[in-house]
């Protein structure tokens, strides 16, 4: 990608365009999870550098269809090359049932972080809560250790003579 002045978002751009044709910039901002206005920002480069072209929706004046420029469909295949040479590259000696187990481990993380925050409540905090309150304990515990009387012995309460 550096080789081709292509950020990580701006691949991303190109990604979804390459899968999914021209689209209105909203639901490209909404498939990358980015706010429209970071993702305007990020296509105005694009258009600077003529990796995408964008034009008005002629049903809505208001939306904007985005689609790749004939030189980012250049550069695509180039790019895509080498994303298979670095994933060759990554997966190299692991065996069919490691990428088995690796891509149900990722897709479990997907879903994880897919869901919506309020659908755990306040579920790590509490996590942290509780680690914290244990460990604290734990500490307490190690203190009074340290603190602690032996009954079976007897303590007898000196007494001082008054003067």
């Amino acid at each position: 990608m550096a080789q081709q002045s292509v950020t990580f978002r701006q691949w991303e751009v190109l990604r979804h365009l390459n899968a999914d044709g021209e689209q209105p910039q909203s639901d490209l901002a909404e498939k990358m999870g980015l706010e429209a206005q970071t993702l305007a920002g990020i296509l105005s480069r694009m258009e600077r550098d003529g990796l995408l072209v964008r034009k008005y929706c002629s049903e809505d004046r208001r939306r904007k269809l985005i689609s790749p420029s004939r030189k980012a469909e250049r550069i695509w295949h180039d790019m895509q090359a080498c994303c298979e040479r670095v994933k060759d590259r990554a997966i190299l000696n692991l065996s069919e049932a490691e990428l088995s187990q690796l891509e149900s481990t990722c897709e479990k993380i997907r879903d994880n972080l897919a869901r919506d925050c309020t659908e755990f409540g306040h579920l790590p905090r509490d996590l942290y809560h509780n680690r914290q309150q244990q460990t604290e304990e734990e500490h307490r515990s190690e203190s009074l250790e340290d603190t602690r009387v032996d009954f079976d012995e007897t303590l007898a309460p000196t007494r001082t003579p008054r003067p």
